[in-house]
C-alpha cells in the first residue's frame, strides 16, 4: 500500500476509471458477440425447421402418389402436384438460407436434385397407371430405384440436419463462453476498481477544505460508475439466463416439459410477477391455459377466444399500464382491491403462425420491469413450442393410417411383440383378432372406391367404440384389420369378436337420402400361448381361422384351433 499512498487521488481515480471503461468495453464487445451468436442460433433453428417441413412434405407427396396408384383418385394426383410444388419451393428456400455456408449449400443443392429425381419416379409411376388397364412393368419405375431414391433423400436430410446440429452446438457453447468470460471480467474488475476508489476516498479525506468540493464530485462520479457496473452485470446475467433457457428448451421432449421449464425460468428471472401461459388448441377456436405461476393479481379466463388478447390481434406485445381503469385484454378481469395493477401480453408466434400467448401481471402502475427480457424469452419459447408440435405431428403420421385413423401395420408389429412380452411376464393370455370385410372387392366394383373408403372409415369408427383403452386396433392392409386384446382369454375374445361382428352388420353406409348399404365382416381368433407365443405365429393362426370363416360362409367368427363361435348364418 506504500506506493499507492504516494499517488495522487486523481491518478487513483484515473486508474479505476480505466479499469471500469475497459470492463465496459469488454462487456459491450461480448454483448455484440452474443447477439451475433444469438442470430446464428436463430438462423440454425430456421434451417432445421425447413428440413423438418421438407421431410414432412416429401412423405406426404409419396403417400399421395401411392394413394393414386392404389385408388386412382384424381384428388390424390392433384394433391401430389400441389405438395410436390410446395416441396420444391421449400427446398429452394433451404438453399437460399444456407448460401453463406459452402458445404451446406452444396448439400442443399444435392438434396434438391435428389428430391426432383424421387418426385420424377412417382410421376413416372402415376403416368404409367390407367384405370382398368394392367400396369406395364416396363413403364413403371423399379421398386429398387424408388427405395434407392428414398434412401438418398433421407441420407441427404440426415447430413444437413447433422451439420446444422453441430453448428448449433458450437454456437451455443460460444455464446455460453462469452457470458462466463463477461462474468469473470466483472468479478475481477469491479472489486479492483472499488478498491482503488475506496483508497482515493481515504486520500481525499485528508485533504483540506479546498478539496472537499472535488471530493463530492468524485463521490458522485463513483455512484454513477457503480450504477453502470450494476446495469452491465444485470445485462450479463440476463444474457446468461437467456442462453441457459434456450439450451433447456432444446432438450425438452414434449410440450409439458416446455411449460414446466418456462414457469420455473420466469419465476426465477422475473420475481414478483404472476404469469399465465395460453396455447391455442388445434381447432383454432379458443386457447387453453396450460401453465400458471406466481400470484395472480387479476381474474383470468382459463379458456378464452383468440380475439380476447390484443397481442394476438396485433401480432405484437401489448403493455397495460393500469388494468383497473385503462385498456386491457378481455381475458383479464378487473383486479380486486385498491392497488394498481399493470400487465403485459406477448404473442407466441413461429413460422408465421401464432401458437399462443404469455400474460404477465404485477402490482404497481406503468410497464413491468425487464420487459425486453420477457419478450426475448417468449421468442425462444415460440420456436421451441412450434418445433415440439411439428415433431408430435410427424410422430402421429408415422404410426397412424390416414384413412381410418387406426394404427398402421408398422405400429402393429412393434406393439404385438411388446404386448406378448408383457403378458408373458404377468402370465396372462393375449388374443389376436384378424378381421376382413366380406366381398369388399365386389363392393368397390359395384359402388366405387370412394364409397369403399367411406365403408372402411365407418367400420374403423365402430371398431374404436368397442375397444378398451388398452386394446390396439390396427389397419393391417386393404380391407383387413387386426385387433390386439391384452390379458384376454378365449371366452372373452369370442364375446368381443361376436360384438364387433354384430356391430358391423348393423352399420349403414351412405347418405340418408340414398339406399343405405350394408357390410359384414369375418373374424379369425388366435390366442397366446395356445396358438403360438410369437407375433408372426399368432397372426398366421388368426389368418387361417379368418380364411376358414370365409370358406364356411362369411359373417362369422372362427377360432384358430377349428372351433367356430355361434353366430347368424351367412347372408
Amino acid at each position: 500500500m506504500t506506493p499507492l499512498r504516494n499517488l495522487s487521488p486523481l491518478r487513483v481515480f484515473l486508474a479505476a476509471t480505466v479499469i471500469l471503461v475497459a470492463l465496459g468495453l469488454y462487456v459491450v464487445a461480448n454483448a455484440i458477440q452474443f447477439a451475433s451468436d444469438y442470430r446464428a442460433v436463430t438462423h440454425t433453428y430456421t434451417v432445421l425447421g425447413h428440413l423438418d417441413r421438407i421431410e414432412s412434405l416429401k412423405h406426404q407427396a409419396v403417400a399421395e402418389s401411392r394413394g393414386y396408384l392404389l385408388a386412382g383418385r384424381a384428388e390424390n394426383r392433384d394433391s401430389f402436384w400441389r405438395i410436390g410444388g410446395a416441396l420444391q419451393r421449400e427446398a429452394d428456400l433451404l438453399t437460399e438460407q444456407v448460401i453463406d455456408n459452402a458445404a451446406q449449400h452444396r448439400r442443399a443443392t444435392e438434396l434438391r436434385s435428389s428430391l426432383d429425381a424421387r418426385l420424377q419416379l412417382s410421376v413416372k409411376a402415376m403416368q404409367a397407371w390407367r384405370v382398368g388397364v394392367p400396369i406395364d412393368q416396363q413403364n413403371m419405375p423399379k421398386l429398387t430405384a424408388i427405395r434407392a431414391g428414398d434412401r438418398d433423400v433421407a441420407m441427404r436430410l440426415t447430413q444437413l440436419r447433422t451439420a446444422e446440429n453441430a453448428l448449433l452446438s458450437m454456437r451455443s457453447k460460444r455464446a455460453e463462453r462469452s457470458a462466463w468470460l463477461t462474468l469473470l471480467a466483472a468479478g475481477i474488475g469491479i472489486p479492483l476498481s472499488l478498491l482503488l476508489i475506496g483508497h482515493a476516498q481515504r486520500l481525499l479525506a485528508r485533504e483540506n477544505r479546498v478539496r472537499k468540493q472535488a471530493e463530492a464530485a468524485a463521490s458522485q462520479s463513483n455512484n454513477e460508475l457503480n450504477a453502470t457496473v450494476q446495469q452491465l452485470a444485470r445485462l450479463s446475467d440476463s444474457m446468461a439466463a437467456l442462453s441457459q433457457y434456450s439450451g433447456m428448451l432444446q432438450g425438452a421432449s414434449d410440450a409439458q416439459e416446455l411449460y414446466e421449464i418456462t414457469a420455473a425460468t420466469f419465476r426465477r428471472l422475473l420475481p414478483g410477477l404472476g404469469g399465465l401461459l395460453y396455447v391455442i388448441r388445434a381447432s383454432r377456436d379458443h386457447a387453453e391455459l396450460v401453465a400458471q405461476w406466481g400470484g395472480a393479481v387479476a381474474p383470468n379466463d382459463p379458456s378464452p377466444a383468440l380475439q380476447a388478447c390484443w397481442s394476438v390481434r396485433r401480432h405484437a406485445p401489448f403493455a397495460m399500464d393500469d388494468l383497473r381503469h385503462g385498456l386491457r385484454c378481455s381475458h383479464i378481469g378487473r383486479p380486486h382491491g385498491a392497488e394498481d395493477v399493470h400487465g403485459l401480453c406477448v404473442p407466441l408466434s413461429a413460422h408465421g403462425e401464432v401458437v399462443g400467448w404469455l400474460s404477465l401481471q404485477g402490482e404497481g402502475h406503468g410497464h413491468i420491469p425487464d420487459e425486453s427480457l420477457a419478450i426475448r424469452l417468449c421468442e425462444q419459447l415460440s420456436l421451441a413450442l412450434a418445433n415440439v408440435r411439428l415433431r408430435e405431428s410427424l410422430r402421429h403420421q408415422a404410426v397412424r393410417d390416414p384413412l381410418t385413423g387406426l394404427f398402421n401395420r408398422r405400429y402393429l408389429e412393434e406393439s404385438l411383440a411388446r404386448e406378448i412380452a408383457r403378458c408373458q411376464r404377468r402370465e396372462q393370455p393375449l388374443a389376436v383378432l384378424m378381421l376382413d370385410v366380406d366381398h369388399f372387392k365386389a363392393f368397390n366394383d359395384r359402388h366405387g372406391h370412394a364409397m369403399g373408403d367411406v365403408a372402411l372409415a365407418a367400420f374403423a369408427r365402430m371398431l374404436k367404440t368397442r375397444c378398451r383403452p388398452e386394446d390396439i386396433a390396427c389397419r393391417y392392409g386393404g380391407e383387413e384389420f387386426t385387433l390386439i386384446l391384452p390379458e384376454t382369454d378365449l371366452a372373452t375374445a369370442l364375446e368381443r369378436a361376436e360384438d364387433i361382428r354384430a356391430g358391423a352388420s348393423m352399420l349403414r353406409i351412405g347418405d340418408a337420402g340414398d339406399a343405405m348399404l350394408r357390410i359384414t365382416v369375418s373374424i379369425g381368433v388366435a390366442l397366446m400361448p395356445e396358438h403360438g407365443d410369437v407375433g408372426l405365429e399368432l397372426m398366421r393362426a388368426g389368418d387361417r381361422a379368418l380364411y376358414r370363416a370365409k370358406h364356411e360362409g362369411r359373417d362369422r367368427v372362427a377360432v384358430a384351433d377349428g372351433r367356430v363361435a355361434d353366430g347368424p348364418l351367412p347372408v
